[in-house]
């Protein structure tokens, strides 16, 4: 077995910077389920990084103590030697993938552990089967949803076999009934196979039978503390959002039909009008077409049918024009950033906002500290936690005021104070500048207050929640 331990760690991002983590002791248990938590930004995926050794090489500094794998330092070890001992899954699953689909990334990782050819063909054909990845193993992964993505990336940390498995919110764009099977499948690889399973997680569901040890990074101390498992149940119940759009809005299709290769059809002859000043959730199972839809609707794929504004066809419309009118949030917050610092990205959303009036200087840091960046402008995009870039992306298209916002997975990675504080900021700006919002979103709880209606994505269609099925 594989012994890891956080020994008295402290970290910074720069040396003249408060620590995020401070005097850190955590040697899991092995065989374990454990269970990490904490508020966005806390350090969680500092601390995962840290203990899979790729930090401070990939940024930051050790201020004090260490971290060891198997009574040696960890950073020294040469990656494969790490790698075959522990496994980490990042939040943003594309940052594991070099190769052009799942069968030959799981392929290219089995190689950098330089192991025989007959061992490599046999792990890859058992991460295939026991994730169900059969029909889309050699499908692009380019083309693939943010859950299936997430699928064949934990089919490559199942293939590595190592020891210990650092997953850093895997499920944030995993469908409910995926969510679960991943994981049972997670579990039972902790049992049948005795590895060390330790989770970041914001969402607290599922987890009720599975975990072992539960602990928290406190934000304000940055220390690490154990939990009684008791927080883990009498959990908020997620229903559905009954609730019905008003018929009025400039985008709208009709008989809008998306197919994917040659014959696969994600939507059939479906008509609908997003309703201004309201919130609707796009919900339905992963790789079902959410994030096509939305691709379609900003014009970066092909579709039959019509897209409308004020009921004129918008294939005339230049996208550099149509690019005013809709705005695109994408999965990987990082993806949207062009420039290097908080500062820069909310000055350059200012350089192009359509909403000027109601952005002003003082509306923009009444939100930056509604959202706790207030403190961080002058760090660097890629430096902030996932939940802090998610923050940041959502600001700076609101900023930007396009008529609608089409946003996929904008919760993934956020603490319940966080979902709050930035679905308020949703509902405040489209109060104020008469937007239209449809969001993709598989984080359900803490939306009660603020969703409009609900469509559900089934069977190639658009089902509107509480709508008779022949309506």
């Amino acid at each position: 077995m594989t012994k890891l331990q956080v020994d008295n760690l402290s970290f910074a991002y720069e040396a003249d910077q408060p620590n995020v983590l401070n005097q850190i002791n955590w040697i899991p248990e092995e065989g374990s389920f454990n269970l990490l938590i904490g508020p966005s930004g806390s350090g969680k995926s500092t601390l995962l990084k840290a203990m899979a050794g790729l930090l401070p090489k990939f940024g930051g500094v050790i201020t004090a103590g260490n971290v060891f794998l198997n009574d040696e330092p960890i950073q020294p070890l040469a990656p494969f030697e790490r790698a075959k001992r522990i496994a980490m899954l990042f939040q943003n699953p594309d940052r594991q993938f070099a190769m052009r689909t799942a069968r030959l990334q799981l392929v290219f990782a089995l190689e950098n552990l330089q192991l025989p050819i007959d061992t490599i063909n046999q792990r890859v054909a058992l991460a295939i089967n026991a994730l169900h990845l059969e029909q889309i193993a050699d499908q692009d992964l380019l083309t693939l949803s943010g859950g299936e993505k997430q699928r064949v990336a934990l089919a490559i940390i199942l293939a590595m076999d190592s020891d210990i498995v650092l997953l850093d919110e895997p499920f944030a764009s995993v469908d409910p009934t995926a969510r679960l099977a991943l994981l049972t499948d997670l579990k039972k690889m902790q049992l049948e196979q005795h590895k060390t399973i330790i989770i970041s997680d914001h969402d607290l569901s599922g987890y009720q039978e599975l975990v072992d040890h539960l602990f928290a990074i406190d934000t304000a101390s940055g220390t690490l503390h154990q939990q009684p498992l008791s927080k883990l149940f009498d959990l908020p119940e997620q229903t559905p959002f009954y609730g019905l759009p008003h018929s009025n809005g400039p985008l709208g299709w009709q008989d809008l039909t998306l197919t994917v290769g040659k014959s696969r059809q994600l939507l059939k002859n479906s008509n609908f009008t997003l309703p201004t000043g309201q919130i609707g959730l796009l919900s339905g199972a992963n790789g079902i077409g959410k994030s096509t839809l939305f691709k379609a609707l900003s014009h970066q794929v092909k579709y039959t049918g019509q897209v409308t504004w004020h009921n004129e066809d918008t294939t005339k419309i230049k996208l550099k024009n149509w690019a005013k009118k809709v705005a695109l949030i994408f999965q990987s917050a990082s993806d949207q950033f062009v420039t290097m610092t908080v500062q820069e990205e909310i000055t350059l959303s200012q350089q192009h906002g359509l909403a000027a009036a109601y952005w002003s200087e003082e509306q923009i840091q009444s939100a930056l500290k509604s959202l706790n960046l207030n403190h961080l402008t002058e760090h660097v995009v890629y430096q902030l936690s996932g939940g802090q870039q998610k923050k940041l992306q959502v600001l700076s298209m609101l900023i930007m005021g396009q008529p609608i916002l089409l946003l996929d997975e904008p919760l993934a990675g956020l603490d319940i104070d966080s979902v709050q504080a930035v679905m308020q900021l949703i509902s405040d700006s489209i109060q104020a500048t008469n937007q239209s919002v449809l969001m993709i979103s598989h984080q359900r709880s803490g939306l009660a207050d603020f969703i409009d209606y609900e469509l559900v994505f089934k069977n190639q269609a658009l089902h509107l929640v509480g709508e008779a099925p022949n309506a």
